[in-house]
């Protein structure tokens, strides 16, 4: 069986840069307006209150495949902005009851200002998040950032963010 993860993130674009913010995973729609609904409340969010973007992502899935060699983005950062196509076999985690998902990511810094980030993916254990990191450490453009990896724990339904920007 395939389960997919909400993922809200807010991106904005103002007169200097364009900015993404990850601001959590859920299991259904309510707990996207809930965290969206907690997120107005800041400032910065409820200055651009139209940018922000639910994606669906497949649980247990490797998004990032295969090695990069160059910089991503003119801001130096990839999040996956069409997540997966999930067809109606395709479960919400909340069938799993889980409280909380580990997401992958790869950063490394470029030079002072900019960081070079990529979204690997989300998944249900911790086992299985690092099998993933195993995988692509040696590939191209990862091989040379092996330590720059992050797994983060996150629960579901809750805003990651605390204040605003």
């Amino acid at each position: 069986m395939k389960y997919f993860v909400y993922a809200i993130d807010h991106t904005y674009t103002d007169e200097v840069s364009t900015d993404t913010k990850l601001l959590g995973f859920c299991d259904s729609i309510e707990g996207v307006e809930k965290i969206k609904k907690e997120a107005l409340k800041l400032s910065g969010f409820k200055n651009y209150p139209e940018d922000f973007v639910v994606v669906k992502y497949q649980m247990d899935k490797l998004h990032w495949k295969h090695g990069f060699t160059s910089v991503i983005g003119e801001i130096g950062r990839d999040y996956l902005t069409e997540g997966d196509m999930i067809d109606e076999t395709c479960l919400s985690v909340k069938e799993l009851g889980l409280e909380s998902v580990f997401s992958v990511s790869h950063s490394y810094t470029i030079h002072r200002y900019l960081d070079d980030e990529r979204m690997i993916g989300v998944f249900s254990s911790k086992e299985m998040a690092e099998q993933a990191v195993e995988e692509l450490k040696t590939q191209e453009g990862f091989i040379l950032h092996p330590d720059d990896f992050d797994i983060s724990e996150l629960d579901i339904n809750h805003l990651l963010w605390k204040s605003g920007f």
